[in-house]
């Protein structure tokens, strides 16, 4: 399945639970960096919340140069992550496991964004082993995990530092598709 269907039907799984449970789009807290193309128009609450939308990216970016600095081939599906939706939060939930991405407003640098998640994931795993942190898992409760995706295969990884443990979780794509929303 492609990156961007995987999106659609999780988007829309998290704007029919907003609906469904509070009678809105998808909210979180408003501050004055977020584009007013992802804002619902007059959601602004009296606690400081506004309503949103995630936006279809429509422009074509071209990692060709990135991938030549990085000297690597960056999987199509991390492309496809990373140029799909301009999103604020993809939050979801697979069993026990809660899944916190990282958010790509409208009008981020894509690239920088994903210079940032290799230097993040860079020195975490053997060399010649290249992953992205894409954010950060919660298992059980237990909140000390980051969320890595493998540059060759796509296959997303909770990875917790510390003590040496690795959960390999399937691919990007089929995380993605199986996810329910979350808060």
């Amino acid at each position: 399945m492609e990156i961007k269907n995987a999106m659609e039907i999780y988007f829309n799984k998290q704007r029919e639970f907003w609906q469904t449970n509070f009678g809105t789009f998808t909210e979180l807290s408003y501050h004055d960096k977020i584009d007013e193309c992802m804002i619902i128009p007059d959601s602004l609450n009296n606690e400081g919340n506004i309503q949103w939308q995630p936006v279809l990216q429509i422009t074509s970016i071209d990692f060709s140069e990135l991938e030549k600095n990085l000297d690597l081939n960056i999987h199509h599906q991390i492309k496809q992550f990373f140029t799909s939706y301009w999103y604020l939060s993809l939050i979801g939930i697979i069993e026990n496991t809660v899944l916190y991405f990282v958010s790509i407003p409208y009008g981020r640098d894509v690239l920088k964004l994903v210079k940032k998640c290799y230097d993040l994931g860079f020195d975490k795993f053997p060399e010649g082993n290249i992953h992205f942190e894409i954010g950060c898992v919660s298992i059980g409760g237990d909140d000390s995990y980051l969320l890595y995706v493998d540059s060759e295969t796509a296959v997303v990884k909770y990875v917790q530092v510390e003590d040496n443990v690795e959960i390999k979780a399937g691919t990007l794509d089929e995380i993605i598709f199986k996810m329910e929303p979350g808060m």
